[in-house]
């Protein structure tokens, strides 16, 4: 009987490729998981998944994490705003971060510029005064 190799990835013989979802991989960038924990994910090297890349979707690893990646960033500003709401603290540094709110307290002169303070010390030992100013 002759034995026929069956045929998996378009070449005779060699391991079946491991399927990637690629939406799933999509969301995992949103969540900014890096290369190594995506290809682990999947169960696949690093060197793998750069390959599946480039022949798939046409583009290199950075390239595809820099396209997906914003979702997440949307997503924590969302909650950012809805915390906002609840917490105060989280109200004050949106408004000390996007607003460019300060808390410092500058003091200013009530009396104009070019005032001057005279300041009595009193020597308790010789009951005498020194004035300086």
């Amino acid at each position: 009987m002759y034995y026929q190799p069956m045929v998996t990835n378009g070449k005779n013989g060699g391991r079946p490729k491991k399927p990637i979802d690629w939406k799933y991989a999509e969301k995992l960038c949103a969540l900014q998981c890096s290369e190594l924990e995506i290809a682990d994910w999947f169960g696949i090297s690093v060197d793998t998944l750069a390959r599946r890349l480039r022949d798939e979707k046409g583009m290199s690893f950075k390239e595809f994490f820099t396209l997906h990646r914003v979702q997440g960033k949307i997503a924590v500003r969302r909650n950012l705003f809805k915390l906002s709401e609840k917490q105060g603290h989280v109200a004050i540094f949106l408004a000390k971060n996007w607003l460019g709110m300060v808390d410092k307290t500058e003091l200013s002169n009530p009396l104009g510029e070019g005032f001057r303070v005279e300041v009595t010390y009193v020597n308790r030992d010789r009951n005498t005064t020194d004035d300086t100013g």
